[in-house]
């Protein structure tokens, strides 16, 4: 007699038990995230210029190096420019913030520098700083490239377990879409990365955190447009790629910061305050 096919029940639940679940950092998103940045899904975060996008990336990069115990993963990070350098500056100061944050944490991955196993006495700025390795790439076949043959290599021998893709749309608004074969070959590209982006998810439960620009919405009468008359980049065929996309917008009257969650496989829909500080992004204290 044939085994019986496994319920929905069974299913979500091995989902729950293997997925890797990275903290934000910040207890106001972590709430709202149920815990985190999940792997096994293409996670999406859009925002205007200057909305904090690339601040919490930096601060997820920092913190998948923490143990799990603290909200980490205990493992590398990759981080993928494709908008300028890495704001290497602001993320030596966050480290520093970390190193004196988690002063008495051992157990911190380092990249390939330790042999698997070995741990480093005490949390240092450079403990956290050698287990980001960087990429800077500005064109889709070179994005493709990585993530089909170098990215597959560093997951299996660095142990890394965020990659960090900022952004997305920098390199396909360099694609030509004059034509309708134009737009349709993009769109195919664009499936194509995300499925190989997934299928390394699913494969080494890593996370993947991917940003995404934003464009005024001139026709709304068309679409369904936000109340800022802002839409996310790259169109409708993007929105299938991944599944789940985070909004950043920022208050023009404080510092205040608002994610939205706008579609998720597992989470309501909802929204959250935070800031972004020189100790990196906090909840907000109205203290």
């Amino acid at each position: 007699m044939a085994a019986p096919a496994p319920t929905a029940l069974t299913l979500w639940a091995t989902r729950a038990a293997t997925a890797a679940v990275l903290s934000s950092g910040c207890d106001a998103i972590d709430a709202l995230l149920d815990g985190g940045f999940r792997s096994g899904l293409l996670t999406e975060l859009c925002g205007a210029a200057a909305a904090g996008k690339t601040q919490l990336c930096l601060q997820l990069l920092l913190q998948c190096c923490l143990p799990r115990a603290l909200g980490g993963l205990q493992g590398t990070a990759c981080y993928i420019g494709t908008e300028g350098a890495l704001s290497i500056k602001r993320l030596h100061a966050l480290a520093h913030v970390y190193a004196r944050r988690y002063d008495h944490t051992t157990g911190l991955a380092v990249g390939g520098k330790r042999k698997r196993g070995e741990v480093a006495p005490a949390a240092t700025a450079s403990d956290f700083l050698d287990g980001i390795f960087v990429e800077q790439l500005h064109a889709v076949d070179d994005l493709l490239r990585l993530v089909q043959t170098r990215l597959p290599a560093l997951l299996a021998e660095q142990n890394t377990k965020l990659v960090v893709l900022d952004s997305v749309a920098a390199v396909f608004r360099l694609e030509s879409t004059s034509s309708v074969k134009d737009a349709a070959e993009r769109a195919q590209t664009m499936f194509h990365l995300a499925n190989c982006m997934r299928i390394l998810s699913d494969q080494y439960g890593v996370v993947f955190v991917l940003t995404n620009q934003v464009t005024g919405d001139f026709d709304a009468a068309r679409s369904t447009p936000r109340g800022d008359g802002l839409r996310p980049a790259l169109g409708l065929s993007w929105s299938h790629c991944i599944n789940q996309r985070l909004m950043i917008t920022r208050n023009t009257d404080s510092t205040d910061r608002q994610l939205e969650v706008v579609f998720s496989p597992h989470l309501a829909a909802g929204t959250c305050v935070f800031q972004v500080t020189t100790d990196g992004v906090r909840p907000v204290d109205r203290d």
